[in-house]
């Protein structure tokens, strides 16, 4: 299971990767699906992009140079450019996000503990604040997941 999800924005071919780890959201991923389906959003894990864990792959089992080794992207700075992600509408995404975190705040979620809850509203919020301006905008998003 991969240790780091991150959010990832673009807007305009402008690439930006926030550095925190919503760390939370990952480990309450399948909670979150659950809760999600019930709030009749699109689940969390819709927006997850794998890419970067099918690049790890790949070279492992073709005993190929690790990605650390091959000359990064100039947009993305990663090994992949953006059109080899997956993105999908900011507005999407913030529509679960703001679903999930409304219900979590009322304090009334039978899927995740109550001692996970102050994390996961963190986790989700600093995703509602870098989604929301790009909502109007049309700008796009996915969670990168990864291996450290």
């Amino acid at each position: 299971m991969p240790d780091r999800l991150q959010l990832t924005t673009l807007h305009d071919r402008e690439f930006e990767q926030d550095p925190n780890n919503l760390a939370h959201i990952l480990r309450h991923l399948v909670a979150l699906d659950e809760l999600c389906r019930t709030l009749g959003v699109c689940k969390i894990s819709e927006f997850v992009d794998i890419s970067l864990l099918e690049l790890d792959d790949a070279a492992s089992l073709l005993a190929r140079d690790t990605p650390r080794e091959i000359e990064a992207d100039p947009e993305t700075g990663m090994i992949l450019a953006i059109e080899d992600l997956v993105w999908h509408p900011a507005a999407l995404g913030m529509a679960s996000i703001e679903a999930a975190a409304h219900h979590l705040e009322r304090g009334v979620s039978g899927t995740v503990a109550q001692a996970d809850v102050p994390g996961l509203l963190s986790d989700l919020h600093l995703c509602q604040s870098l989604l929301e301006p790009l909502e109007a905008q049309g700008g796009q998003f996915h969670l990168s997941v990864r291996n450290e």
